[in-house]
């Protein structure tokens, strides 16, 4: 699975799966032809279609079923799953399932940033987080 936004924090993962990842199951990947910007109103990101935009982020190995679940319920219904294809470091391609936002779902204007979202809403963003998947049933 590829991670572009908040995912590609260790403690955000860490408390959607509940648990953390071994480091060597994480690569650095890009994925070519999209733009991340923030979601309108909102402080996480989605992807665009852009001909000449990139995006890097980082594919994860051996998630499982209850993975997943998790995943999906912290996505919520903003979200689907789909399958895009993206480079791997040592410039190989594999296809990746990301999540990717619904139509009706708005972009904003901004480009979004991992660490300006970390400097400016990681902690309240953690807070609901680990709310949001404490009431999370497998």
């Amino acid at each position: 699975m590829f991670f572009f936004g908040t995912l590609m924090d260790g403690d955000v993962l860490a408390a959607v799966l509940g648990r953390r990842l071994a480091p060597d199951s994480m690569e650095p990947a890009r994925l070519a032809g999209w733009r991340r910007v923030a979601i309108a109103g909102r402080t996480y990101p989605m992807l665009t279609p852009h001909p000449t935009g990139g995006v890097d982020g980082l594919l994860a190995h051996g998630l499982d079923g209850n993975d997943r679940r998790r995943l999906d319920h912290y996505e919520g219904a903003e979200y689907r799953a789909g399958m895009l294809t993206v480079r791997r470091a040592d410039g190989s391609e594999t296809a990746a399932e990301t999540y990717l936002c619904r139509p009706e779902v708005a972009a904003g204007r901004e480009e979004w940033r991992l660490e300006t979202w970390r400097r400016r809403h990681k902690r309240a963003a953690l807070a609901r987080i680990r709310a949001l998947m404490a009431g999370w049933r497998n």
